[in-house]
């Protein structure tokens, strides 16, 4: 019963940030950041959305011929502050939206840091590498990941070339867009 009501507070929590940056998203977001993650410049919050899903990591062979976990794609959905499904998160990294829009990240990210209690997986700003036509991700320029939660490799490393393995995550992602002059 505990763990069900600090699941339901951190839920709570979570939908009440994702409001605040809605409700703030025509705000700029000059000399902005989170948790060591700085905003570029001249952006603005265009969506923020709220995701649930798993990191999915496969097993390989690394420099020293032993086996390790390595990332294979995100598989998420995207839900706004009312818990809605809105769209999902993919491998690429992907993210589409109900409305048929979709923006692809361009690896590696532009910066990358620690969760702030080190035991999550890190916060990203990832530039947008190819975006839809139309829609709302069809003007964004980065994607910006905080508020981890889970979805770090296991520490056990596999024991066949042929595992996989699904961890349960939870992060906020910010899309923002470039500001058109003053």
């Amino acid at each position: 019963m505990t763990a069900h009501i600090l699941h339901m507070t951190a839920h709570q929590l979570r939908v009440c940030i994702l409001t605040v940056l809605c409700l703030g998203r025509c705000v700029t977001a000059t000399a902005t950041e989170f948790q060591g993650v700085p905003l570029p410049e001249n952006t603005s919050i265009a969506l923020a959305v709220f995701a649930e899903g798993v990191q999915i990591y496969e097993s390989k062979l690394n420099s020293m011929g032993t086996l390790e976990w390595a990332l294979k794609a995100p598989e998420a959905e995207l839900k706004n502050a009312a818990g809605e499904v809105i769209g999902k998160h993919f491998g690429g990294p992907s993210w589409s939206l109900n409305d048929g829009s979709q923006v692809v990240g361009s690896l590696p990210p532009l910066k990358a840091v620690n969760a702030p209690d080190g035991k999550n997986i890190p916060w990203l700003l990832v530039a947008a590498k190819s975006r839809s036509e139309a829609g709302w991700l069809s003007k964004i320029d980065f994607v910006l990941r905080i508020a981890t939660s889970g979805g770090v490799a296991p520490a056990e490393a596999p024991k066949n070339q042929a595992d996989t393995v699904r961890v349960n995550y939870r992060a906020t992602y910010l899309f923002l867009r470039k500001q058109s002059g003053p």
